[in-house]
């Protein structure tokens, strides 16, 4: 490989990626969409630490009802930055197919592939030179938005300590990974379709198997090995046949069961489990939202899953370590489309 002759190519590439109408288009909503959502989430932030400030004075005399009103301090970057990971999952992944779509079929389409081949370098420092380029066009979207966004809270009154910048750093660091999953998985349809229409046509098919259909998958999976009477999780009314207990203990925890048996929440966290096995096996998008929901402290997956581990004491080495499994998943995702490009580049006939 030919560091030089690869840094010249993610040059271009970089630069003809910033100039796409399309490109600044995409970008131009992810940016808005970035912007409300911490507008949104600061207001939202606002509202829950007044709740929070008035409930703690009106009991903190009195322990009646205490398991259902002593709830945590909102954390800051859960509420603020939360809206964010919806917004990266979605639009970021569009954006991130929309850069990388036409990387290799274009160049086809357009001729140009045969007169960059023909210049003294390895077909692996093209893809290298257009994966960074594109990688590069991320990062600076990143960096750009989350600068932005603090920038808006700032500005709001919000004061961001330093665990909460740590925070979004990582959250940061784990979207511009998902964002080169996708990016990735697109250059190698680019690379295998014979035009631009049939290589996003394939990316966005993907993106909505693995997003969407995945998710109404795991759930009937789960739903058909975990059999659950939803009524009596939610409250509802219960058959004549089924006694249903509430059982308070000294430690605060609270436990709904059906006949004396196993606990109907019991039966949702087994549930949960699987369907959430079966989707960071496959989906991208719902290992992504998995993890930087941890990282800013808003797990909803390990707050079902392991009710006794509040988030607030676990700290972000735990956080992280606790969900490796889903960064590695994203990280194969990456490396298999990567190898994928290479393999499919390296024997296409090109003529």
């Amino acid at each position: 490989m030919n560091n030089n002759k690869v840094a010249v190519i993610a040059k271009k590439e970089f630069f003809d990626s910033i100039k796409s109408k399309t490109f600044l288009t995409i970008f131009g909503i992810f940016l808005v969409l970035m912007l409300v959502s911490s507008v949104t989430g600061i207001n939202s932030y606002d509202k829950q630490l007044d709740q929070y400030q008035k409930s703690q004075v009106e009991n903190q005399n009195s322990d009646k009802n205490r398991v259902f009103t002593d709830f945590p301090e909102p954390k800051l970057t859960a509420v603020v930055f939360q809206e964010m990971v919806t917004s990266i999952g979605v639009i970021g992944a569009i954006l991130a197919i929309i850069l990388g779509y036409n990387t290799v079929s274009g160049e086809k389409e357009r001729g140009n592939l045969k007169l960059i081949l023909s210049y003294p370098l390895y077909r692996e420092d093209v893809v290298n030179g257009k994966f960074l380029g594109k990688i590069g066009v991320l990062i600076l979207t990143l960096a750009v938005t989350s600068i932005l966004s603090i920038a808006c809270a700032l500005v709001m009154g919000v004061n961001l300590t330093g665990s909460d910048l740590i925070a979004i750093a990582l959250f940061m660091v784990i979207s511009t990974l998902y964002l080169i999953t996708f990016l990735g998985i697109s250059i190698f349809f680019s690379t295998i379709s014979k035009s631009g229409t049939s290589s996003i046509l394939s990316s966005f098919v993907f993106w909505i198997l693995s997003t969407m259909v995945i998710t109404s998958f795991s759930g009937l999976v789960a739903g058909a090995m975990v059999p659950i009477d939803d009524t009596a999780f939610y409250g509802g009314k219960i058959s004549s046949t089924n006694s249903v207990s509430i059982v308070v203990s000294d430690n605060g925890e609270t436990n709904l069961s059906e006949n004396g048996g196993e606990s109907t929440f019991e039966k949702y966290q087994k549930k949960w489990k699987i369907q959430n096995t079966i989707e960071s096996l496959i989906s991208p998008t719902q290992n992504y939202e998995q993890v930087a929901s941890a990282i800013l402290g808003n797990d909803f997956v390990n707050s079902l899953t392991e009710p006794s581990s509040p988030q607030n004491e676990i700290d972000m080495f735990e956080t992280i370590s606790g969900k490796m499994s889903n960064i590695i998943t994203m990280l194969v995702w990456a490396i298999i489309s990567l190898v994928g490009t290479y393999v499919a580049f390296v024997k296409q006939d090109i003529r």
